[in-house]
């Protein structure tokens, strides 16, 4: 079985990105009312995530390729916009902190997974080469096979996702820890995956791995901080 990838006058690419990043800020948006967050905050929280995710990207995109003209959308960026945006919106509505941040950390491998699907289709990064089962033959490329890297990815971190939201709905008074692990696996994998890209061959460590490390980090520290402000602020009251 393989994947043939046709060359096509249109690019599907940005509306299946958004597309992507509506389903996931759906969920959280769900997630969030469902942990009794006011509505007023959970649109301003979902309108200022949303605008962080695309600028946040796009900035990084630019960064990564070093061309304007070659603005895409990058995960790295997205996850740091996404961790931007929900936690300065938590900050101003004055809202529950940890209800209101976990659903967005939760929803962040989601919105990556299916958002690689527009990858796929488009051809803008491939695997490395790859002749085996699922490989994937670009009409652009010629008939060389590449390991199907996009939709392995879209299977890691959907399946993060279902882990995350499993652990979040079990576990009502830990709910910090379904985010806690959910930026641990996606980190592992996203790093360990960027070894079967074609733009990695030859590279031990590129500056995209430092970069989601360093993110991951971050993240993780956040949580820390916010779950201490949280109980804090509980044991004052």
């Amino acid at each position: 079985m393989q994947f043939f990838i046709p060359e096509m006058k249109y690019s599907f690419y940005a509306p299946i990105v958004l597309l992507s990043i509506g389903v996931g800020m759906v969920v959280a948006c769900m997630l969030m009312r469902k942990s009794g967050i006011q509505k007023n905050a959970v649109i301003y929280t979902m309108l200022l995530t949303f605008v962080c995710i695309l600028t946040f990207s796009f900035m990084v995109s630019i960064v990564i390729s070093g061309d304007i003209r070659r603005v895409g959308f990058a995960g790295a960026g997205g996850a740091l916009g996404l961790m931007a945006g929900a936690i300065i919106s938590a900050f101003i509505m004055g809202e529950d902190k940890v209800s209101s941040l976990v659903p967005w950390v939760l929803v962040a491998p989601l919105m990556y997974g299916l958002s690689k699907t527009a990858c796929h289709i488009a051809g803008c990064c491939y695997g490395i080469p790859y002749e085996g089962l699922g490989k994937v033959v670009y009409a652009s490329k010629g008939a060389e096979g590449y390991f199907p890297i996009q939709l392995v990815e879209v299977i890691t971190f959907v399946a993060i996702f279902l882990i995350g939201l499993v652990i979040y709905l079990k576990n009502k008074n830990k709910r910090i820890l379904s985010a806690r692990v959910v930026i641990i696996l996606s980190c592992i994998f996203k790093i360990g995956l960027e070894y079967l890209r074609f733009s990695h061959i030859g590279k031990e460590v590129s500056g995209y791995q430092i970069l989601v490390l360093i993110i991951a980090i971050l993240a993780y520290m956040a949580s820390v901080v916010i779950e201490r402000m949280e109980k804090k602020g509980g044991s004052e009251a």
